[in-house]
Formats: structure tokens, C-alpha cells, sequence
């Protein structure tokens, strides 16, 4: 299948956080927007409180980006609610009105579309952390019309660094949470309770270390985060319990969405050992497993851990039959949207 990738330019500056036919969802910075067209001017859905100085700051691109200040995860819910998470807290939008829940043992970050939703519409999440110290990592869990979250699951001191991100898998309707990040820490775990029990589906080294999944109803698929070995994508088979590599990769797999049986997972550019190629690019699997790279974009000048590795973005939900929306973030290109079409 052959892709187009184009900038679209009355989005520059915005992130599209969800699509689906007539209802879009965008923010820049800390605000929220809505739209039924995705044409300007876009209609105001929530401030989200912050300190001034921030808000001031983050005027400046660059200022954003070393502050991290954006909102990473868009999920409207019954009655009319919005889960968010923006920098390191989590909220909800009611009447217009954003507020930050009560319940966070402290503040984190939860990483795109890591937050899984189960039938219910109850939002899972974990935490995000550099914790170096190894400390106590939770898991979160958040019922619509509620003011807070609750802890369901705590892993102990010393077993995981942090989080990558909960899904939930409609086909066995469970939730996969990923762990990393050392080759111990390293983990693909499978619940049907709610983290009362789960079941390791895979872990002990950087094959298992992932950031993001994506469901068929026969396989998951998922791309590796490895600083040190060379990343592959991998095909889960749930009969068989066979993985397999559908292809090598030129750095960190961090996202991934799909457009019915079209994958498609981003590669970062973080200059790790394992990559060639200080680029932050775009693969795509077709229905019959063949791999192939439809996108690429330089990293820029400036420092990745200080002002965000070269990254591409989704929206948590892309509903659109057609073509996929993406935002990059240092790289030469930052601050703009693009969409992945298909060729008529």
C-alpha cells in the first residue's frame, strides 16, 4: 500500500488528541479545543490551571518543550466528561471547566495513549518516573463522575523503574501493562481483574521492554524500546504463543495506532546506542506482515533530554477510515501536523 504524508497547515502548533468523523479534539499547550471540521477558528473546550510563569514561558516553544508543558492524553467519557492528563497531573473536563483529581500519591507523567479504557469506560494509567531510586510504582484507576482516583495496584521498591502505558484489549477484554526499563525490569503483563491477579506474558530482557501495543484478533503487535539491542517489531500469536520479528528498525519504538489491518509505530530519535540514525521516523506493517519505512525526520539541534528527543505523536483515538494524524516534536519539522492518507 502506497502512503501520502502531508503537512496539514492550519494545524501547525496544535496536536491533534482525537479524530473521528465531526468530532476533533486539539490542544496547544494547556488548552483544549474542539472542533467538527478541523478548520479554523476552533471552538475553546477548557483552560487547564497553571501557574502563571509557566503559562508565560511556554509562549516560547523552546521554554514549552523543556518544561514539557502539553497534554498527553484526550478521552471524552459519559456525560459529557474529558480525561486528561497535562504535564504531571491528571483531570477532568466537566461543563467546560477542567479539575485536577484527588488521589496521586504524587505527581507523574503518563506517556501518549498509555492509558487504557475497558468497556465501562473506566481510564487505567500508570506512573511515569525517572524514579532512579527504584521506589514503589502505582497503578491508577478512574470511574467517570468520581472526583478522584483509586490505587489498584502498587508494584514494590526495586522491581520496575516505571510505567510505559496500559491498553486495554477489546478482543479478551483485558488490560496489557508494559514495564521497563533495565532487562530485569522489562515486562508485558496481562490482567482480567483489574490487577487483583496478571499473567507475565513475557519479560526478563529488552525484547519485552515496549511502550505501546496494538490488537488484532488473532495477535498483538508492538515495537521494542531497547537502548542496547537492535529493535525489531514483533507479532504475538495469542493459539500459539509464537512471537516473531516482522522487521529491524532504525531506533526506539515509542507509539503506535493502526487504520483497520494497517500498523503503523513511530521510532524515536534519542541517539541511543542501538540507533544508526538520529531520526525519528514512521514504519508501516500491512495486513500480510511486510514492514517498511514511509516516513523520516531529522532530529534538531537542540539538547534531547533537556528539550525532548525527536518524537512523533497520535492521537489517543484516530477514527477515520482513511488517514491517520500526526504531530512532531524535536525534530527539524517541530511543532507541525501531518496525516498519513492513502493513495487514491
Amino acid at each position: 500500500m502506497d502512503w501520502i504524508i502531508e503537512e496539514v497547515p492550519q494545524l501547525k502548533g496544535y496536536q491533534v488528541e482525537w479524530a473521528e468523523p465531526g468530532n476533533y479534539y486539539l490542544s496547544r499547550r494547556n488548552r483544549l479545543f474542539h472542533s467538527s471540521t478541523l478548520n479554523p477558528p476552533f471552538e475553546p473546550a477548557a483552560l487547564i490551571d497553571a501557574p502563571f510563569w509557566k503559562q508565560a514561558a511556554a509562549n516560547l516553544r523552546i521554554a514549552q518543550r523543556l518544561l514539557r508543558f502539553m497534554v498527553t492524553n484526550v478521552i471524552p467519557l459519559p456525560n459529557d466528561e474529558i480525561f486528561v492528563t497535562f504535564d504531571k497531573s491528571a483531570g477532568v473536563i466537566r461543563e467546560g471547566k477542567y479539575k485536577e483529581l484527588n488521589g496521586l500519591a504524587r505527581p507523574c507523567r503518563v506517556l501518549r495513549s498509555a492509558c487504557a479504557v475497558d468497556r465501562n469506560k473506566n481510564v487505567f494509567f500508570g506512573e511515569y518516573l525517572a524514579n532512579n531510586e527504584r521506589r514503589e510504582i502505582r497503578i491508577y484507576k478512574f470511574s467517570s463522575g468520581d472526583d478522584g482516583v483509586d490505587i489498584i495496584y502498587t508494584f514494590p521498591p526495586n522491581s520496575i523503574k516505571h510505567i510505559h502505558g496500559l491498553y486495554f484489549d477489546p478482543f479478551t477484554d483485558s488490560i496489557f501493562c508494559l514495564t521497563g526499563d533495565e532487562e530485569k525490569e522489562c515486562r508485558i503483563l496481562q490482567t482480567f481483574d483489574e490487577f487483583r491477579t496478571f499473567e507475565v506474558i513475557g519479560e526478563g530482557d529488552e525484547t519485552w521492554r515496549a511502550v505501546s501495543l496494538l490488537f488484532t484478533a488473532d495477535s498483538f503487535f508492538y515495537g521494542m524500546d531497547a537502548e542496547f539491542r537492535t529493535n525489531q517489531i514483533y507479532q504475538f500469536d495469542r493459539k500459539t504463543f509464537e512471537r516473531k520479528s516482522l522487521g529491524e528498525v532504525d531506533g526506539t519504538v515509542f507509539y503506535s495506532k493502526q487504520i483497520g489491518g494497517e500498523l503503523f509505530f513511530t521510532t524515536t530519535a534519542e541517539n541511543a546506542p542501538s540507533q544508526k540514525e538520529n531520526t525519528a521516523a514512521i514504519w508501516n506493517v500491512s495486513p500480510n506482515g511486510e514492514c517498511s519505512e514511509i516516513a523520516r525526520f531529522k532530529k534538531d539541534f537542540w539538547h534531547p533530554t533537556l528539550f525532548m528527543f525527536g518524537t512523533i505523536h497520535f492521537p489517543f483515538a484516530n477514527r477515520i477510515d482513511d488517514e491517520l494524524f500526526f504531530h512532531v516534536v524535536g525534530v527539524q519539522e517541530d511543532g507541525r501536523t501531518f496525516k498519513i492518507r492513502r493513495r487514491s
